[in-house]
């Protein structure tokens, strides 16, 4: 991970971190609301976010349609930080499981009401 030059090597800045503190906390009161499908990937080795967060997630948000995968063996850059095989697997996975979604769902009945969320 630390040769990949597509990640940020530095410490985080306090503003940065802040901002991270701040999403993940409104994130974490209003996930009862996702009702869209749901797709949660994470590497099983993450030293960063811890594998629990993930499952909180999943537990958390409200949709019919949500699916969790831990990767064994994998750390915290699924896309970018693994070797090639697998991070082939990773995007195999998620064009699946976003192609099952595509042949089952009218995307045309999807519409943004005034708050900009997508309801059907």
């Amino acid at each position: 991970i630390r040769g990949n030059k597509l990640i940020y090597q530095d410490k985080p800045r306090v503003k940065t971190a802040m901002e991270m503190l701040r999403i993940s906390m409104t994130l974490e009161e209003s996930l009862h609301e996702v009702k869209l499908p749901f797709l949660v990937l994470q590497g099983e080795k993450d030293t960063v976010t811890d594998p629990e967060i993930s499952k909180a997630l999943y537990d958390q948000a409200s949709s019919k349609d949500k699916t969790l995968k831990l990767y064994i063996g994998m750390c915290h850059g699924i896309a970018t930080g693994e070797s090639d095989e697998n991070i082939a697997i990773v995007f195999a996975d998620i064009i699946e499981w976003l192609d099952k979604r595509a042949n089952k769902t009218n995307f045309g009945s999807l519409k943004l009401n005034e708050n900009d969320r997508i309801e059907k």
